[in-house]
């Protein structure tokens, strides 16, 4: 498998698997990736950033093993692989291969999709918050007329 489908799909499976989650984890009662506040003073920030939706941004780690084939056929041309160590098959035609295997190790931001239950109970409840502060407001600003 090239690099960039081997990225393109452990993200997208990340992802789908966040996704998938949500429905079966709220059905006993929890949430995966949920809309939160961050609690005052808190120091660890488990995930790296916020999009301007409010998506969190977490860093997906990647420590792959690569080889970079130089085949001299048809096609010609290198391309990056993730490495297998394992391979079996053959096949009848004359190429001359030459081959290294490196590492490589890199981060990728990721926003993961929100659970969209506690999105709508998280805006439910700042609504119900500003309502009840313009109340406050309102009540204590009789008194404070001189």
């Amino acid at each position: 498998m090239e690099l960039q489908e081997f990225v393109k799909e452990a993200l997208a499976q990340i992802s789908q698997g966040v996704k998938d989650a949500q429905n079966s984890v709220r059905d006993i009662g929890g949430y995966v990736n949920p809309t939160v506040n961050c609690a005052e003073g808190k120091s660890e920030m488990v995930y790296f950033g916020e999009t301007a939706q409010g998506h969190h941004v977490f860093l997906v780690d990647f420590d792959v093993a690569i080889s970079a084939a130089d085949k001299t056929t048809a096609e010609g041309g290198a391309k990056l692989a993730v490495a297998t160590f394992l391979s079996i098959g053959g096949s009848g035609g004359s190429d001359s291969e030459s081959k290294s295997t490196s590492r490589v190790r890199f981060k990728v931001p990721l926003a993961l999709p929100f659970d969209q239950q506690s999105m709508k109970e998280k805006c439910a409840k700042e609504q119900e918050d500003a309502e009840r502060s313009r109340k406050s407001n309102r009540k204590h600003s009789g008194y404070m007329s001189t």
